[in-house]
């Protein structure tokens, strides 16, 4: 997870010339948790996002590389079988659902930081937590016609 003011990692890795090496080996990280805690659930990975499907519609969780190439984002989705978002208003914001927002008090922001990985793979525990204990599970509740 990234800290509230990340201005001085962005520092560091902009001028660090092995920072695109660093951050293609943390998304290599990143994917491989994920499909850890997906592949369990019925998820297939092709690139950087999972997919499942039921009679009651499709989910993918999809890892957002951010367009400035600092930090990553996992988002989820559900689509009905005839490709439609959910009558629900939580689906209405839009088409995904970040990570975020599962996250209790104290948890982050959702944010996964490439330089976090890089130096400490650990910190993907909290949220791969997050994702299996509380993302999945609800996502999975789509599945069953219980959402």
């Amino acid at each position: 997870m990234t800290d509230p003011d990340t201005s001085h990692r962005i520092h560091i890795a902009a001028n660090d010339p092995a920072f695109a090496q660093k951050r293609e080996a943390a998304v290599v990280m990143i994917c491989d948790a994920i499909s850890a805690v997906a592949r369990p659930m019925g998820y297939t990975q092709k690139g950087t996002t999972w997919a499942r499907e039921t009679a009651n519609g499709k989910t993918a969780i999809n890892l957002q590389r951010s367009r400035y190439g600092f930090d990553a984002y996992i988002n989820l989705r559900f689509v009905t079988p005839d490709g439609d978002l959910p009558d629900d208003p939580v689906w209405q914001q839009g088409d995904d659902i970040r990570l975020d927002q599962f996250c209790q008090p104290g948890e982050g922001d959702g944010v996964v930081s490439y330089l976090d990985v890089h130096e400490n793979p650990d910190c993907l525990i909290q949220p791969m937590t997050i994702l299996r204990a509380r993302a999945l599970p609800w996502l999975d509740a789509h599945h069953q016609g219980n959402a």
